[in-house]
């Protein structure tokens, strides 16, 4: 079973309601369609005035972003001591805004998860998450992973890998990339039930060369190991020592993890994001992402240039959470 039919059956089992706060996109009223059809979970579409072409159907639930004015007090609260000149008709205001309308539904448990992105940039989306939703308790980074699956006739088909942060932080320091590798880890396993396998990624294998940016990954790896100690992770490891047994044999024949990774730990942004995108135009593998984590509640982030199926992708995802 691939890992989209995977999590088809799962999310139909866990009976979610998802918000799809950009219901004036009809990329997301055909994804709205699809994901009822399909009975993988309720839908909170938000009326804003502007036309929602669907009509009469009992799994999607049209909430007037007017009845957003409930939660003013609330949001007000929650920001005047970083916003001193913040004042409640200011929140009204803000909170008629389809984005924060849906966040503060989710703080409120009227929803399990809140996809959008089609039209809000992946800035505008964290960045309203994180004042409104806040971070999991006991974390500090917020951060993403794309899931990489691979069709029919494809070599590698049947895998399924986890590339991060490709979407997030630009430069992560060695403690933010420990918490990407964990939080990476764990939510492999939770999406796709297999054991993680974590590689720290770099263009030298084990002291094959010498810089400040192994150093970084390297004391990553030490971190992880200290706080998560049944982790299987290494590092640091150019990608064909973590890919290929045959060139880890070769590069890095003590190496714990030969050349079995499945969970990709990347320096920085630059490498993450590069990486993910020739594995999705040359490598021709399906892309599902970015996948943020970290937040107290499930808020996921969309490519503004996203099909509805790939709307449709990210709610099979965020329904696991």
């Amino acid at each position: 079973m691939d890992i989209i039919k995977k999590l088809e059956h799962a999310s139909r089992k866990k009976h979610k309601t998802l918000i799809l706060p950009e219901s004036y996109d009809e990329r997301v009223i055909e994804a709205a369609k699809l994901i009822t059809k399909k009975q993988i979970a309720k839908i909170i579409l938000i009326d804003t005035g502007k036309s929602i072409k669907i009509k009469g159907n009992k799994n999607i639930d049209i909430i007037d972003v007017n009845f957003s004015k409930q939660f003013a007090a609330e949001y007000f609260k929650k920001r005047k001591n970083k916003e001193p000149l913040l004042n409640l008709k200011e929140a009204e205001r803000r909170l008629t805004d389809p984005l924060h309308f849906a966040c503060m539904l989710l703080v409120n448990k009227y929803a399990d998860a809140v996809v959008s992105g089609s039209v809000y940039s992946t800035g505008m989306v964290l960045k309203t998450a994180i004042q409104i939703v806040g971070l999991k308790k006991g974390n500090k980074t917020v951060s993403s992973f794309f899931l990489l699956s691979f069709p029919k006739h494809n070599k590698f088909s049947g895998k399924t890998l986890a590339f991060a942060d490709c979407g997030v932080l630009p430069n992560p320091t060695a403690q933010q990339l420990c918490e990407i590798a964990i939080q990476s880890s764990k939510n492999y396993f939770k999406l796709t039930g297999k054991i993680p396998r974590t590689a720290f990624l770099s263009f030298s294998t084990k002291g094959s060369a010498k810089d400040i940016t192994i150093e970084k990954v390297s004391e990553a790896l030490r971190l992880t190991r200290k706080r998560e100690p049944n982790l299987f992770c290494d590092g640091e490891l150019q990608f064909d020592t973590a890919f290929i047994p045959e060139v880890a044999k070769r590069k890095d024949p003590e190496g714990r993890l030969k050349g079995n990774a499945n969970v990709f730990i990347f320096p920085d942004l630059n490498s993450g994001n590069i990486a993910y995108k020739i594995a999705e135009r040359i490598g021709g593998a399906i892309a599902t992402g970015p996948i943020v984590q970290g937040l107290a509640k499930p808020v996921m982030d969309l490519s503004r240039g996203c099909r509805a199926t790939d709307i449709f992708n990210m709610s099979l995802i965020a329904a696991q959470f």
